[in-house]
């Protein structure tokens, strides 16, 4: 029963160490709240107050289930020697249920090349002023405000993490499409992964246009013009060229019809290696099971090699005991 106790114990420290201490090295873009600006660095409650200014910029007034752009800049940022900064795009700052999908908001990428609303950027040395924007669609006619928050760890890496949040949001207002307003289908979702190497064709579907036009870049680079071809009535292509290493690739459309012309927002695509990912729990459990098989066969090996002793003991008595 004590050995059993005692691999219990070690089975809970084990766990205990990976999921409840701070993570210097981040923890990876994702969805999560704002508590994450406490959590994800231990208790939110001994968070320290950001020097950094975080501030969101969006369109005041965005189509009902159409695609729009919003941007967070984090500017006077200290962070860490490593240069991780985190930042959260938000629907508000209650800690809970507070993504931009627990209003309505669909995210499709970001700048960061994900699709989350939680992104860990790569700060250099003495750079002040980072932007990452996001592509959304809209969610049902109505006034929304959208925050934004950072967390960052410390010069040494040691003391509580810093917490940020803007001071006051963003506000859009959705209203209903325009009947003949050019646009990108409601159904259409860009693509937000490429593979390095290979040439990327994308496939847009349309409502009420009649001319399209297509920009490209790298993040930071000159914008290039791609070759459209419809393909049918609403449907057109045009062609990504391959990438010859990871990198962040933009586009957008100019769509042209009987109502006022329209861009989209600047589509972001992540070139990357084919690569694996880990499923963290799973790996936790893994890592678990061969801990007690690893145990279960180090008391089997004590067990046996006991037993081995204790009948060689009694073949030492016996013999013994023959020769009295």
């Amino acid at each position: 029963m004590t050995r059993h106790r005692l691999l219990g114990v070690l089975a809970m420290l084990l766990l205990a160490s990976s999921q409840g201490a701070a993570n210097p090295s981040g923890v990876g873009a994702g969805t999560f709240d704002a508590q994450c600006g406490g959590a994800c660095h231990g208790d939110a409650d001994m968070n320290r107050s950001s020097p950094a200014t975080v501030t969101v910029e969006a369109p005041e007034v965005a189509y009902d289930a159409l695609l729009t752009s919003v941007s967070v800049t984090v500017s006077n940022i200290q962070t860490t020697t490593n240069g991780l900064l985190g930042v959260f795009l938000l629907s508000d700052l209650s800690g809970a249920e507070d993504t931009p999908a627990d209003d309505g908001w669909t995210v499709i990428s970001n700048s960061e090349g994900g699709v989350e609303n939680y992104v860990e950027a790569q700060i250099a040395p003495g750079q002040t002023n980072h932007t990452v924007s996001w592509t959304l669609r809209a969610p049902a006619v109505g006034t929304y405000n959208l925050h934004a928050a950072i967390h960052h760890g410390t010069q040494d890496g040691s003391e509580a993490p810093f917490f940020g949040a803007t001071a006051s949001p963003a506000t859009v207002s959705v209203v209903e499409v325009p009947e003949n307003l050019p646009r990108l289908s409601a159904t259409f979702t860009p693509p937000t992964q490429i593979t390095v190497g290979q040439d990327t064709e994308v496939n847009l579907q349309t409502e009420f246009v009649d001319v399209v036009a297509v920009d490209w870049r790298t993040v930071g680079g000159e914008a290039q013009t791609a070759s459209v071809r419809q393909l049918e009535d609403g449907s057109w292509a045009f062609t990504l060229p391959a990438s010859v290493q990871p990198v962040v690739i933009e586009w957008r459309a100019h769509l042209e019809g009987e109502g006022p012309p329209q861009t989209t927002p600047w589509f972001q695509i992540n070139s990357d290696d084919a690569s694996w990912s880990v499923d963290e729990p799973t790996a936790y459990v893994q890592s678990l099971a061969m801990l007690v098989a690893a145990t279960s066969l180090f008391v089997g090996l004590q067990h046996r090699r006991s037993q081995s002793s204790l009948k060689a003991y009694e073949a030492d008595l016996n013999e013994i005991g023959g020769e009295d």
